[in-house]
């Protein structure tokens, strides 16, 4: 039994879980990873440590040295969260583009090289 039979044979016996791939949403999905991912930008800078912040009026605090220390390495560790997720939107992003290029591309060949024929005839 040929690929072609068995696929005539698994749309007679009423197969309809075929999967559909629309490139139109994959492309809007991909931008909406995109914004997210300039939100997460966003988010990241107003992460700052006590090098950014202005000078308290109540004064500093004893220790300050360890505390600005701390502060500095949590900011470096959040910082590199951000960045890792980042880096997954943008993959993520790519690859639905990619995707769904892919799926135009074949469509397109499937139009022009494919040829259907209805089963029994």
């Amino acid at each position: 039994m040929t690929a072609s039979d068995r696929a005539d044979a698994s749309f007679a016996k009423g197969m309809t879980n075929v999967p559909v791939y629309d490139p139109d949403s994959m492309a809007i999905a991909a931008g909406q990873v995109e914004k997210l991912k300039e939100e997460f930008e966003k988010s990241k800078a107003k992460v700052t440590g006590m090098d950014h912040e202005k000078e308290s009026p109540f004064g500093g605090l004893a220790g300050a040295q360890d505390a600005h220390g701390a502060a500095g390495e949590f900011k470096q560790g959040v910082h590199k969260e951000f960045d890792a997720a980042g880096s997954h939107m943008e993959a993520m992003a790519y690859a639905m583009r990619k995707a769904a290029g892919l799926i135009v591309e074949t469509d397109q060949v499937a139009k022009s090289d494919v040829t259907v024929h209805e089963p029994g005839q």
